[in-house]
């Protein structure tokens, strides 16, 4: 897809950088908040700027870059999101820039504070020696702050370490968080990850070879201690997410219902599902992991529709806005070149799933994958989506694709 990058204007200060960069996270009145850290790197692109937010070795493209004198504005169309920053150091070459990054979530404004300094060369390490390494599998468990077991209380991990840079990402069963990046210095482990939607910051302690101990801060006024012991673990096990949503019965037809872009409504009755191997797919277009699948459903769309596949996407989108909700879902489908019909079906608020999907039994994730036979009844329900960081996308796809087949060549 081309990309609408804007000219620089004349005599406006020279932006382009590896910016090392941070938003704060802050819960409103409660004075609480903490720093994420991240690279956000703006370059020249024919006469005008590109800009992409970097975690480690994952890179995400900001859809839209344009300068005016020393304001820079960039867009994340996929999230309705912005960042806005203006220059504060520096003339002919900005050395700082602060500003703020705004996005719709649920039905609020989210609002975090910016700054970003220009640093010559690639992001600098502390001094001092790793003092041990989180490379491996791990298993966390995490207690709030008074103690409890949150909704996710256990999840898996995954993380590598060249040096003192580590990367890797954390996944409980609705799905993972992202690569998260940053480093280890004298035993003490500092991962985070701000990808336009997650501003996520681990601080741990490897208190000895095989345990860590620490915070990880997933959303400001939410912290949640954690222990984490190395697993054996190495294999992808998907198991877990195939029990995590169930439905009330299985011998009955799968009921599904959403609007397309013309505003007519579709349903599970529709001639072109009829006799077909069906996947339903529930997702947003605010869900990072859903990004991650979309390639996947694509891909399997093209390869298998031939033989009697076919897939339909219902979006739950933050605000009950069917203009905005169309108009995300169209850049969604052209980002990913979907050809598969996405459905409105609803809003991420408290009791839509139940009000709007009433078969499902204990809904957690987004995404979460229907798998229905011929006959519209549902064989698999996989909950969340394991991404490119968990190093187990391969071994899901093979695990999707068979299932698909299995259905397909039922009589």
């Amino acid at each position: 897809m081309a990309l609408p990058w804007m000219a620089v204007g004349q005599g406006a200060p020279d932006l382009r950088c590896r910016w090392q960069a941070q938003v704060i996270a802050a819960k409103p009145g409660a004075g609480e908040s903490y720093e994420v850290p991240f690279e956000l790197a703006v370059e020249g692109a024919a006469g005008g700027l590109r800009a992409a937010l970097v975690n480690g070795s994952d890179r995400m493209e900001f859809s839209r870059a344009a300068q005016q004198g020393g304001v820079v504005t960039l867009r994340l169309e996929q999230y309705d999101a912005t960042l806005t920053a203006h220059c504060t150091s520096g003339t002919t070459k900005c050395a700082v820039l602060e500003g703020e990054y705004v996005r719709q979530r649920g039905a609020s404004v989210s609002r975090l504070a910016f700054h970003a300094s220009c640093e010559s060369g690639a992001r600098q390490e502390t001094k001092g020696a790793p003092g041990g390494t989180v490379a491996g599998q791990w298993q966390f468990r995490f207690r709030d702050s008074e103690g409890k077991a949150p909704s996710e209380a256990e999840a898996a991990a995954n993380f590598t370490q060249q040096g003192q840079r580590a990367e890797g990402t954390i996944a409980p069963v609705s799905g993972d968080y992202g690569m998260m990046a940053g480093e280890v210095v004298g035993g003490e482990v500092h991962l985070s990850r701000f990808d336009g939607i997650h501003a996520l910051r681990l601080d741990g302690k490897l208190v000895s070879a095989e345990r860590m101990e620490g915070v990880f801060h997933v959303a400001a006024g939410m912290p949640l201690s954690f222990v984490a012991t190395r697993s054996g673990a190495s294999a992808a096990g998907f198991e877990e997410a195939e029990h995590l949503t169930t439905v009330a019965n299985p011998a009955e037809k799968f009921l599904f219902h959403g609007t397309d872009e013309s505003g007519a409504t579709v349903t599970q009755d529709g001639a072109e599902f009829r006799g077909k191997v069906v996947v339903v797919d529930i997702f947003g277009t605010w869900c990072p992991n859903c990004h991650d699948e979309a390639p996947v459903l694509e891909e399997m769309y093209r390869r298998f529709h031939g033989r009697g596949l076919e897939i339909v996407g219902l979006s739950y989108e933050y605000v009950d806005d069917a203009a905005r909700s169309h108009r995300l879902l169209g850049i969604y489908r052209r980002k990913y070149g979907i050809e598969f019909p996405l459905l409105l079906a609803g809003t991420t608020e408290a009791g839509q799933i139940g009000k709007t999907l009433p078969q499902l039994r204990n809904f957690g994730a987004y995404p979460t994958t229907i798998f229905l036979d011929r006959h519209g009844r549902v064989r698999v329900i996989h909950a969340g989506f394991s991404g490119p960081a968990t190093g187990q996308l391969e071994e899901l796809k093979k695990r999707f694709e068979s299932t698909i087949v299995k259905l397909l060549d039922e009589q």
